[in-house]
């Protein structure tokens, strides 16, 4: 999550708590801790700062956090409906993702209907360890004794079919992976965005300790609009899509200067086609 400005970070109270509804509105959902380092101010003031925004009704206080959205846009898309969108493309993607893994990485697959099918399509000869807070894939993965799982507990969301919460950052906080499988329900110029604001904080930790950020995407995820931002393009190193993708949404993706690789949906189309800016 970005800072705020130099300007911002000593100054009055109302100055402060204008910022912060302009920053939450901008990311969605933010916890306690991200807003008092982004602030640089300690949390019991953020803290005060959110509960006079409650009260004032421009802003809804959570669990150790503050979100901008309503409790239906907070608690995002049914997972099996997202499942059976875009299916070809999904696979597609899943399997090149699945030629990126060297034999005894450790890898994080994030929650998304993609990220299942890459679980469900890992081969059983390459000794990998998967670190995961998505139920599909935990389910996908037993009985494959090419790989050691390491499930990230917590509250279990019926929604997402995946887990998050105080326990779920906790787990990340102490691990390192060399490859994380970045999902998103929504893609813009401005980076990746989800429908869940709980599931965003659980995304950024991810990318906090992945060496290498792969996002996941259909193009079908160019046209959704999804209101909770994951991150903007600097972490992610990656983008696999369909070559569904149009060529205004690739030269996007080339002035954010990460790599594209276009994935064919089709037998007939040729190899995948490797593109670099």
């Amino acid at each position: 999550m970005s800072t705020v400005e130099e300007s911002f970070r000593y100054t009055s109270a109302p100055e402060r708590r204008e910022r912060l509804v302009q920053f939450i509105t901008e990311h969605g959902y933010c916890t306690i801790a991200e807003l008092s380092k982004a602030f640089d101010v300690s949390e019991m003031t953020i803290r005060r700062d959110v509960l006079r925004l409650v009260e004032q009704g421009r802003a809804r206080g959570f669990r150790g956090g503050v979100g901008s959205l309503t409790k239906q846009d907070m608690e995002g898309s049914d997972y099996r409906l997202r499942d059976t969108k875009m299916a070809d493309a999904k696979r597609a993607i899943a399997l090149r993702a699945i030629e990126m893994v060297s034999p005894g990485s450790v890898v994080a697959i994030d929650a998304g209907t993609t990220g299942h099918q890459v679980a469900e399509l890992l081969p059983t000869d390459r000794s990998l360890t998967v670190v995961t807070h998505s139920f599909p894939v935990v389910s996908s993965l037993i009985g494959n004794p090419g790989v050691e799982v390491m499930c990230l507990g917590g509250l279990l969301h019926s929604e997402s079919l995946s887990f998050d919460g105080p326990a779920t950052l906790a787990a990340i906080a102490n691990l390192q992976v060399e490859t994380l499988f970045l999902a998103a329900s929504g893609i813009g110029d401005r980076g990746a965005f989800c429908g869940n604001g709980f599931d965003a904080i659980t995304k950024r930790a991810l990318i906090e300790v992945a060496d290498r950020v792969v996002l996941l995407a259909d193009s079908s995820k160019f046209f959704t609009s999804a209101m909770v931002k994951i991150c903007g393009w600097e972490p992610i190193d990656v983008v696999t899509v369909d070559d569904g993708i149009s060529d205004e949404h690739r030269r996007m993706l080339e002035q954010q200067d990460v790599e594209v690789v276009t994935v064919p949906t089709k037998s007939d189309r040729g190899d995948v086609v490797w593109e670099t800016p």
